[in-house]
């Protein structure tokens, strides 16, 4: 249990940048912005090729939209940021907790090739490989170990976040790389935010049960409760030895910001995905 953790919590950088290029719009770490190893950013919905309800940067292939317009969608933000297209992998997220390492010969996985063994998280020290995972109100996590020029990538959903995908990912990153955790730079992405994200309360009592933390949920509804899907990954980062000086947040709500991002909640099936991506340079 960290004592002090609401003060700690207070205090993580979130300052974010929106990059616009190419017509397409993505979101940016100001804090892993200070890195020149690597390549990182979260989509927003503006720039693609993908008709309503999905307009229009949609990556999902689980929804109505076509498979062509997906990947037309893929190829166009390999094109706006340095990236290679035929070196793109994406997670084959089941919202848990399994960890894939990952390397060139898994390129286009999930993409142009078959997808990936189910898991929500990626990590890998291949800069010939980028790292792609999908939102649409989960969280992402972004980590970056200079020391050892590795990247980890995850999907963190309620589910994922519940059964410690953040700790997963640091903890893999350590057993594959060597990776220690207190040097990591960790910055986690957009997502559906505290005020928004109602819940059963049965399932709020299970995350403060699991955290130990009484902030990370707030009475709503009768019968209800919301629940910070960020605090309980910065709980579990800072649980694996992660430095709280190397925590940092992109603060944006992905459910009230209709314009920019994709939201499940919000709006059912009918809404498609951002992507996360995370690459060596």
């Amino acid at each position: 249990m960290i004592s002090n953790f609401g003060e700690i919590y207070q205090s993580f950088d979130r300052r974010s940048e929106l990059m616009e290029k190419d017509g397409i719009v993505t979101v940016h770490s100001s804090e892993l912005m200070e890195y020149k190893g690597i390549l990182h950013g979260f989509t927003t919905r503006i720039g693609g090729v993908s008709p309503a309800p999905f307009d229009s940067l949609n990556f999902s292939f689980g929804r109505s939209d076509t498979p062509e317009n997906v990947r037309e969608n893929f190829k166009l933000l390999a094109s706006s940021r340095d990236l290679n297209y035929d070196e793109l992998i994406l997670v084959n997220h089941e919202h848990g907790n399994n960890v894939v390492r990952v390397d060139r010969r898994n390129c286009g996985c999930g993409i142009s090739r078959d997808p990936l063994p189910y898991c929500d998280g990626l990590i890998t020290d291949d800069p010939d490989v980028t790292l792609i995972t999908l939102h649409a109100d989960c969280g992402g996590v972004f980590i970056y170990d200079e020391e050892r020029k590795a990247i980890g990538l995850a999907h963190a959903g309620w589910k994922g976040t519940l059964s410690r995908i953040g700790q997963k990912l640091v903890e893999s990153m350590t057993a594959e790389f060597g990776s220690l955790p207190e040097l990591l730079k960790i910055s986690l992405s957009p997502c559906i935010c505290f005020d928004c994200f109602e819940v059963d309360s049965s399932l709020a009592e299970a995350f403060s049960e699991q955290f130990e933390y009484a902030g990370i949920y707030k009475d709503g509804r009768p019968g209800k409760a919301y629940v910070d899907i960020a605090a309980a990954l910065c709980v579990q980062l800072l649980e694996a030895g992660v430095s709280a000086s190397n925590i940092s947040i992109m603060q944006h709500c992905t459910f009230e910001e209709r314009k920019l991002f994709y939201s499940y909640r919000r709006d059912g099936r009918g809404t498609g995905a951002m992507a996360s991506y995370l690459k060596i340079i």
